[in-house]
């Protein structure tokens, strides 16, 4: 069946019609022509597979990576740098545009290395023990004797076989995943756990099981605008993880108070922050809340009086709690950091109903050779 793609949706996959209905195509590119076959036919849509590039767009290039295709962590390696980058600000801006919610300012687009960039991994094993990344669409576990977007102290050991010397079988451990962070030297799980990023010239510390960014050299470009604000008396930093942006608050506040329900996180947030401030010598004074996002109107602390918030929650955006709240509170300014941009158009557009001037978002390119991004949207009142 031939086809002409049409462009690239939130998702990573090219669109085309037959017959005047959607045909999803990965590893497609727009302005293709494809011989495809279906291979999931739904009421409203359908899902193909490539048999053949009849015309290939002019940016489509050979993937560099010999596993592309097979597992399942990259999916936008047939594009050249330059024009992945394009189709990441399209594919935000649409669902934007989708949305009918525009930003004052024009959108800024922030970017890092293409490869070798990524310090952190989970590898998965299967009940073989072959230790490998998660298929394309699949948990079959792909083994990997290499990886270009690896921080290069990874790839060495990836290169040299060394995973399997990393988690012996008889070390599986949290349901078959392995943890991994590299920066300057490989951090792992279970043997060991606790590893150490240096962001701007901060260091931080976090336990490897737990949430830390995959891309520090992009964590540091956001870092700047995410700390970029007035002094004050009281900033809240929500979904705090480990301080990571708490760290390099200090200057900025007399006081800063940290919510997260992780209470293995918090403990390590309060002994970065307990560090860098006495490092400083700063007057700062921080408050650590161990509390869930639906559980945190109903606490004291949430009746302070806060001049800023920095928010950064999971994929599944703000909790409906903690929008009502921050309708109630009138936060004077609000920088929400977030790893996906459609549950941020959501919250953006409650935000906005909710008094809040959407004054601009800057798009950070965190996941170069896939369709993920993150973004930092600026709100106030």
């Amino acid at each position: 069946m031939r086809v002409t793609t049409e462009k690239i949706v939130f998702g990573g996959k090219a669109l085309a019609r037959v017959d005047g209905k959607t045909v999803f195509i990965p590893f497609a590119l727009p302005d293709e022509e494809l011989d495809i076959t279906v291979t999931v036919n739904k009421r409203d849509y359908s899902e193909a597979a490539i048999k053949k590039v009849l015309t290939p767009s002019p940016h489509r290039i050979e993937p560099p990576c010999p596993y592309f295709g097979h597992c399942g962590g990259c999916n936008l390696q047939i594009a050249d740098d330059d024009f992945q980058q394009s189709l990441r600000q399209i594919m935000v801006a649409e669902l934007f545009d989708r949305a009918h919610i525009t930003p004052e300012r024009p959108p800024i687009f922030i970017a890092g290395p293409a490869w070798e960039y990524r310090n952190r991994f989970q590898f998965h094993t299967d009940k073989n023990g072959t230790i490998g990344m998660h298929g394309f669409s699949s948990n079959t576990v792909i083994p990997v004797r290499d990886c270009p977007i690896a921080a290069p102290a990874l790839r060495t050991v990836l290169q040299q076989g060394g995973l399997q010397k990393l988690f012996p079988h008889n070390k599986k451990m949290d349901k078959d995943r392995l943890h991994v962070f590299a920066q300057d030297a490989v951090v792992y799980s279970p043997a060991r756990p606790n590893a150490s990023a240096r962001v701007n010239g901060t260091v931080l510390n976090f336990n490897v099981f737990g949430f830390f960014q995959s891309n520090i050299a992009v964590l540091e470009k956001l870092i700047e605008p995410v700390s970029d604000l007035p002094r004050c008396t009281r900033i809240l930093d929500f979904y705090a993880g480990v301080g990571t942006f708490s760290a390099f608050l200090t200057g900025k506040a007399a006081e800063l108070h940290l919510v997260e329900h992780n209470e293995r996180a918090l403990i390590t947030a309060k002994q970065n922050l307990d560090r860098i401030i006495a490092e400083k010598n700063s007057p700062c004074r921080c408050f650590f809340h161990t509390v869930s996002d639906a559980d945190w109107p109903d606490i004291p602390a949430a009746q302070l009086t806060y001049d800023a918030i920095v928010i950064d929650p999971p994929r599944q955006g703000i909790h409906e709690r903690v929008l009502i709240y921050l309708g109630q509170a009138k936060i004077p300014r609000i920088h929400y950091v977030s790893c996906n941009p459609a549950t941020f158009v959501r919250d953006a557009k409650k935000l906005t109903a909710l008094g809040y001037r959407f004054i601009e978002y800057r798009l950070f390119d965190f996941y170069p050779q896939t369709h993920h991004c993150e973004l930092l949207g600026i709100f106030i009142r």
